[in-house]
């Protein structure tokens, strides 16, 4: 009984936060996307269009499957999990795909360094890959471990949208680059407190995230602009 109703409790926190973090994500797209494709001020390509599809798919249907735990439709939930292992196996490529195309537009406009932000991209879907990969192969064998790994892979997506929000403030380097991963990495200190309260300890993927994520998020904008990543970006995503 005792363990019944830790989960129960820890699925409601995970539910809550899922319909949290999507909203925000929603929030996040207004000035730079809905609005111009509303009004028609600006055109976007077919390739930005399924990329932005397919993400706001996975974040809809985290909210999904967070609430089907929540409401003990387990079955459901894990029918349901095939449908998002094969979205985030469409995800991966259309975000490689992004990547180069944006790295090549910036190129073309004659920005002095293309490939800056072509580092966050592929730590992101590396980041992504990782999580979710690692949270299917402990879906069926530790469950807390699923679950935190899962709002991982969240809070990864979370970060690149929330960049949006931070463009519009008058922020400088490096804290423009920085902040908005910096901001979804926050939110593991309400996971932490989460684990505490229901399993009496901060669990280790919690720990974990912590430990890898904040450092690496914090020295990516030093990375991002030194000469050896400019350098060899180019021939790491096909230009040479």
């Amino acid at each position: 009984m005792e363990n019944q109703q830790k989960a129960a409790r820890g699925s409601r926190f995970f539910a809550l936060s899922a319909i949290l973090i999507a909203v925000l994500v929603v929030l996040s797209f207004p000035i730079t996307y809905f609005l111009p494709l509303a009004t028609g001020s600006k055109s976007f390509t077919l390739l930005r269009h399924l990329h932005g599809l397919a993400f706001f798919a996975w974040v809809g249907l985290y909210v999904v499957q967070t609430r089907l735990v929540r409401t003990g439709n387990v079955r459901l939930h894990r029918e349901l999990g095939i449908a998002g292992v094969a979205l985030a196996g469409g995800m991966v490529p259309l975000g490689l795909w992004q990547a180069v195309t944006a790295a090549a537009e910036r190129q073309a406009r004659g920005v002095e360094l293309p490939f800056e932000f072509s580092l966050y991209n592929l730590v992101d879907i590396l980041i992504f890959s990782v999580a979710f990969g690692w949270a299917i192969y402990q879906a069926t064998r530790r469950i807390e471990w699923h679950r935190r790994l899962m709002f991982i892979a969240l809070l990864n997506l979370f970060g690149p949208a929330f960049s949006r929000v931070i463009a519009l403030l008058p922020i400088a380097y490096p804290w423009y680059d920085m902040l908005p991963n910096l901001v979804a990495d926050a939110v593991l200190g309400a996971l932490a407190l989460h684990d505490q309260r229901v399993l009496g300890r901060v669990h280790p993927v919690t720990l974990w995230a912590a430990l890898v994520l904040i450092p690496l998020h914090a020295v990516e904008p030093l990375v991002a602009r030194s000469t050896w990543w400019n350098e060899l970006a180019p021939a790491l995503f096909g230009f040479r």
